[in-house]
């Protein structure tokens, strides 16, 4: 299963770096780099097969519902009003904590896609959660999962309408503009929704495996150009010539500077992973609503000035309490 995970994404990987390559009209490049994954399944499915039909191997497969129905036996629309007055009120404790995580999972996302190089419309907060919260309560009287914003999906499906292209000089890529359109995301989803009606057969023949190395795929591409993996990767340097000349943040923050922002969001990092496994898994979204705060006491302490908090947090705007100068 692992081999086969591991084929799926260097397939995927290589595919969609061949819109990178000298070789081929770049249209035709940049439409084989577009449906990688698509190509990766593929490959990764008649390796599977391969193995099974060479070796014996067995692969779990995805499992689809044989109908469009509840999981279990039960209306649609559930019955409210007979769940007994207790639940009710038990109820009210995590409703705030649900209520900021799906407020900060969709408006994080939403400035993360907002915030991509190159768009030219405004972005629709108040619009996408005024949709979300109708959504949220549909599913929640049909006893239905809540969604989510989807941030990789949401950024993979930014950057598969983004035309990019290669500065010379650092060998950084270059937003050259974005195609927006909402077309894309509606007929996605519902060819997402038909292929679970119509091609339920031949879905449910796709090894799991092949999907984890999508998914480890999806993953990777999303990180591509992630700013906070690359400071974690230069908090290893010790000399500061040493800092890597493509990056921006090296004319705009001092490489101790740099460190010490990047390990204070290491740590933010490990508390919310750590509570996020532990019993106290409630409070997430409460640490998530946090971060905003710590990184405005990080400024009224004088750990860093507000240029640097700019240069390091994606130019914010500044808070127009904030005082606190270098000496």
């Amino acid at each position: 299963s692992a081999l086969t995970a591991l084929v799926t994404c260097g397939s995927a990987i290589a595919i969609s770096n061949f819109k990178r390559s000298p070789y081929g009209p770049e249209g035709v490049r940049n439409l084989i780099g577009d449906f990688a994954p698509t190509f990766a399944i593929a490959i990764g499915c008649f390796f599977g097969a391969w193995l099974a039909g060479n070796y014996g191997f067995t692969f779990d497969a995805l499992s689809l519902p044989a109908s469009l129905a509840p999981s279990i036996a039960r209306p649609w629309v559930t019955d409210i009003m007979s769940v007994p007055n207790w639940v009710k009120l038990a109820a009210l404790a995590p409703a705030p904590a649900c209520a900021i995580l799906l407020y900060m999972d969709q408006n994080i996302t939403t400035r993360l896609v907002n915030a991509s190089k190159g768009l030219k419309k405004p972005g629709a907060y108040h619009l996408d959660m005024f949709w979300l919260s109708l959504i949220t309560a549909v599913t929640s009287i049909c006893g239905l999962p809540w969604i989510c914003a989807s941030t990789v999906h949401s950024l993979t499906h930014v950057k598969s309408l983004t035309d990019v292209k290669q500065d010379p000089a650092t060998g950084r890529e270059e937003v050259t503009g974005v195609t927006e359109t909402r077309w894309t995301p509606l007929v996605l989803n519902l060819l997402i929704g038909a292929s679970i009606i119509f091609l339920k057969d031949i879905l449910g023949q796709i090894p799991m495996c092949v999907l984890s190395g999508i998914f480890f795929y999806l993953g990777l591409a999303a990180m591509r150009g992630n700013e906070f993996l690359e400071r974690v990767g230069m908090t290893l340097i010790t000399d500061p010539a040493k800092m890597p000349a493509s990056s921006p943040l090296t004319k705009s923050v001092s490489l101790p500077t740099l460190k010490k922002f990047t390990i204070m969001q290491i740590a933010c990092l490990a508390v919310m992973w750590w509570i996020k496994g532990s019993p106290a898994a409630m409070l997430f979204p409460i640490l998530i609503a946090a971060l905003g705060p710590v990184r405005i006491v990080a400024g009224k302490a004088g750990w860093f000035t507000q240029e640097e908090l700019n240069a390091l947090d994606e130019q914010v705007e500044t808070d127009p309490g904030y005082v606190y100068q270098a000496a």
